[in-house]
C-alpha cells in the first residue's frame, strides 16, 4: 500500500537469491518480465532488429503496469537494452522523445502512481560508429519500442475490456489538446459509456465543456473508427448530432479496440492518447475487503 514501509529484509535476501541467476538467454529475459509485474495479467515484452551503419543493432524492452496509470513519467515500470554504441547525452533524448510520444501518452485510470520509471540501457556491443547513430533509423525503432509496450499497458489495464485509441484535432495549440483528450478519457462517465459500447457523443461534449481547452461546441465533430481504419462514422458535426443510426456506431464501439475522433476546429493543436474504459471489474478489484488485508490495494 502507498506509505507502507517496504520490507527490505525480504527485498536484500530476494536480491542474493537472484543474482546467481543472471545470465543472458530467452527464458532468462522472460522470467524478468514476468518477476516485474504486479496486477498486471501478461507480461510485455517486444525486441527489434536496425541496421546502423554496416552493423546491426538490436533492441529489446519490458514493462509492467495495469493500475494506476497516467504516466507523467505511474506504477509502471519500463527497461530497454540495446547494442548500440550511442553516447549517455543521445540515448538519454532519444529516450525522451520516446517516452513524450508513447508512454505519457497512455491512461488506464486518470490516476498517476507515485512512482515510475523508463530506463535505457546500452552497452555498445553492435560494434557501430556512434556517428551514425543520428542517420540511422535508431530514434524510430525506440520510439516504436516504447509505444507498443505502452499500448501493452493499457490494453492489460486493471479490468480493461476496451482500448480506445483518442485523437484530437483542431484545438488551438498541442497543450489544449492534451488538456482535451485527457479530459474526455479520464471522464468516468465517458469510461463507463464505452464499457457498455455506447457511442455517447453528449458525454465527450460535457468533458470537452470543462476542459482547459477552448471549444466552441457548434463546430465541434466526434467521430468513431474501427482501430487503425480511415473511414470515421460522424455522430456530432459542425456542432449538430448525424443522421448516422445508433446501430451502426455502436457496431464500432461494440468492439474491444476502436478509435475515437474530435476535432475542434479551433487550431492546429493535436494529440493522441491511448485510454481504457471502466468496468465493473476494475471497481471490484480495486475496492478491496478491509476484513482481509491481503485485497487492499495501493
Amino acid at each position: 500500500r502507498i506509505g507502507m514501509p517496504m520490507p527490505m529484509k525480504n527485498i536484500d535476501r530476494g536480491i542474493r537469491v537472484c543474482a546467481p541467476r543472471i545470465a543472458r538467454s530467452t527464458s532468462n529475459a522472460r522470467q524478468v518480465a514476468e518477476a516485474i509485474m504486479t496486477t498486471d495479467m501478461h507480461r510485455k515484452e517486444i525486441a527489434v532488429e536496425l541496421k546502423v551503419g554496416r552493423s546491426t543493432v538490436r533492441m529489446g524492452g519490458i514493462c509492467k503496469g495495469a493500475g494506476m496509470i497516467q504516466p507523467g513519467m505511474a506504477t509502471m515500470i519500463g527497461f530497454i537494452t540495446t547494442d548500440a554504441a550511442i553516447e549517455p547525452r543521445a540515448l538519454k533524448r532519444a529516450l525522451k522523445i520516446a517516452t513524450e510520444k508513447s508512454f505519457n501518452r497512455i491512461t488506464v485510470d486518470g490516476d498517476m502512481s507515485t512512482n515510475d520509471s523508463v530506463i535505457a540501457l546500452a552497452n555498445g556491443l553492435a560494434g557501430n560508429s556512434k556517428s551514425e547513430i543520428q542517420r540511422s533509423q535508431f530514434q524510430n525503432a525506440l520510439n516504436f519500442v516504447c509505444l507498443e509496450l505502452a499500448k501493452m499497458i493499457v490494453r492489460d489495464g486493471e479490468g480493461t475490456s476496451r482500448f480506445v485509441a483518442l485523437h484530437l484535432r483542431g484545438a488551438r495549440n498541442d497543450r489544449e489538446a492534451e488538456a482535451a483528450a485527457r479530459a474526455i478519457a479520464n471522464s468516468s462517465l465517458v469510461r463507463a459509456s464505452w464499457c457498455g459500447g455506447d457511442p455517447n457523443w453528449g458525454r465527450i461534449l460535457c468533458a470537452l465543456g470543462y476542459s482547459k481547452a477552448d471549444v466552441d461546441e457548434t463546430i465541434v465533430d466526434v467521430g468513431y473508427a474501427r482501430l487503425g481504419t480511415r473511414k470515421i462514422l460522424f455522430a456530432f458535426r459542425h456542432g449538430r448530432p448525424t443522421n448516422v443510426a445508433l446501430k451502426t456506431l455502436a457496431k464500432i464501439t461494440a468492439a474491444p479496440d476502436f478509435d475515437l475522433h474530435v476535432d475542434l476546429h479551433r487550431g492546429c493543436g493535436e494529440f493522441v492518447l491511448y485510454a481504457a474504459d471502466l468496468t465493473e471489474n476494475y471497481v471490484a478489484f480495486n475496492k478491496g475487503d478491509v476484513s482481509d488485508p491481503e485485497t487492499l490495494g495501493g
